[in-house]
């Protein structure tokens, strides 16, 4: 049973995927925070760096993408052959159009990451002007029907293009997937020829994260139900399936004026996977925070003892945890490095066994995700392919409070600073300072019976008067002086 619950009234858009009663997509789509994963600009070069071996390209975004010796033309063969490349300061130069595609989406402290091998796709096959490879999806398993594939890519291109055959070109035959590749080698040609004409950076294909997105979660099942709120999304995602064998889907105009999700009783979903701790169901628990480098994700046994001994209660308890902390990265989007602290383990085949459950949920996320395994001191290492920014990105912001960390400062460290800065103003001419301040940070400051307050009035020779403020946290902000 699979269903699909979209919002798509406002400029926000946002959809929950359900299988089985189980949710197994949630995501958030903002104008401003739209992935460029898939776009294509002709770009302007701006700086080329020989000691990174790489090109900084201005694509119009605000940030410069990164463009890396690897991911040009030129070097593609060599990469694959693990052969001397060309320096990138040969491939590109200062203020030289080029035509690139993003591949990864801009994060706070880096800009998008580019490649100047363009893809263009269809569901059966990725068509690569510059690609010099053929390649088969790992999930075709019959090996004479993959040397069959690659004969046929080698026979279609030319020396310095490329392609890949997805999955689903395993059930189409020799004719289809020849027409599907000239049609994709005719839309580049005029596509280029396009995108010589304008003045860089110009955008010169956008995709549709949403709508790509939705089309695709509906295509992993024949059957299921979609409940929309936008009856013109709803027509689009009908149109464009018309040509797919997916008669048994049913779709479904939600019409009422009030939320959809809280209507289906699913808008609690989005604030709880902004929560640090996840209890699980035996009554342990983790806990997931982030940082600039990785992901660190903590494993507590919390109110859970069990009734066998202790080794099968930690065994179980981290089995449990695998399976939860597999759900979580997909659902939150987690990727980079991630470092996961499962309950101590004494034997090799408990941890063996925990790696195997962590493993096997895995199968089902899209992104890939590698286990390196533990550390000396018994932590597991995994990463995990970025591709869009983490839920936590999109919808939240720094604390201005805590700057991120989760914790505020003291009252009594907020009342010393005050201090320290009234005392820079020993030396000038005011009579009279007015702060305003939350009552704890007064009552600090000023200590038993004003004795700290009249001192440093009676040393700066200054009157000091407070105005209370109602902060929901320790606060002073010197207002005036007279």
């Amino acid at each position: 049973m699979k269903e699909l619950y979209i919002q798509a009234r406002g400029r926000e858009k946002r959809w929950i995927y359900k299988k089985d009663g189980e949710i197994e997509g949630l995501f958030t789509y903002q104008p401003h925070q739209e992935s460029l994963v898939g776009n294509i600009y002709l770009g302007k070069v701006t700086k080329v760096e020989r000691g990174l071996g790489a090109a900084f390209v201005d694509i119009g975004e605000g940030r410069n993408g990164y463009l890396a010796e690897k991911d040009i033309p030129q070097n593609v063969e060599a990469y694959l052959q693990k052969q001397q490349s060309i320096p990138i300061h040969r491939c590109v130069h200062e203020g030289e159009k080029l035509l690139v595609q993003v591949t990864k989406d801009a994060s706070e402290t880096k800009g998008p990451r580019l490649t100047a091998v363009i893809e263009f796709s269809t569901e059966n096959l990725v068509y690569m002007p510059h690609g010099h490879y053929i390649a088969v999806s790992k999930k075709i398993n019959d090996m004479e029907l993959r040397k069959t594939l690659k004969r046929l890519g080698y026979n279609w291109k030319s020396d310095e293009e490329g392609m890949i055959f997805r999955t689903s070109a395993a059930f189409l035959s020799e004719d289809v997937l020849h027409k599907e590749f000239l049609s994709l080698k005719t839309q580049f040609a005029q596509f280029a020829s396009n995108g010589n004409k304008k003045k860089a950076p110009a955008i010169l294909y956008e995709t549709n994260s949403f709508f790509n997105d939705v089309l695709k979660y509906i295509k992993k099942g024949d059957t299921g139900d979609v409940y929309c709120d936008d009856f013109e999304t709803l027509k689009m995602i009908k149109a464009a399936l018309e040509q797919e064998k997916l008669e048994k889907w049913k779709f479904h105009h939600f019409h009422h004026s009030g939320d959809i999700f809280q209507h289906y009783q699913l808008d609690g979903y989005w604030e709880r996977l902004l929560r640090k701790i996840v209890w699980l169901d035996n009554g342990a628990f983790i806990v997931i925070e982030g940082t600039e480098a990785m992901t660190v994700i903590d494993v507590n046994s919390g109110k859970f003892t069990g009734k066998e001994n202790l080794g099968q209660t930690i065994r179980k308890t981290n089995i449990l945890a695998a399976k939860e902390i597999a759900k979580q990265l997909k659902l939150r989007n987690i990727s980079g490095m991630i470092i996961i602290d499962f309950i101590d383990m004494k034997k090799e085949s408990d941890k063996a066994e925990v790696i195997k459950a962590l493993a096997k949920e895995l199968k089902a996320d899209e992104q890939r995700t590698v286990i390196v395994g533990y550390t000396e001191l018994g932590l597991l290492q995994l990463t995990r392919k970025r591709s869009r920014k983490p839920l936590l990105d999109y919808l939240t912001d720094v604390c201005p409070v805590c700057s991120g960390v989760g914790r505020t400062l003291s009252t009594e460290s907020i009342a010393f600073q005050l201090e320290r800065e009234l005392w820079e103003y020993e030396h000038t001419d005011a009579t009279e300072i007015i702060v305003e301040a939350t009552v704890d940070v007064k009552k600090v400051f000023a200590g038993e019976g004003n004795h700290h307050l009249h001192r440093l009035e009676k040393i700066l020779m200054k009157k000091i008067k407070f105005q209370i403020n109602n902060h929901s946290h320790p606060y002073f902000h010197i207002r005036r002086i007279n």
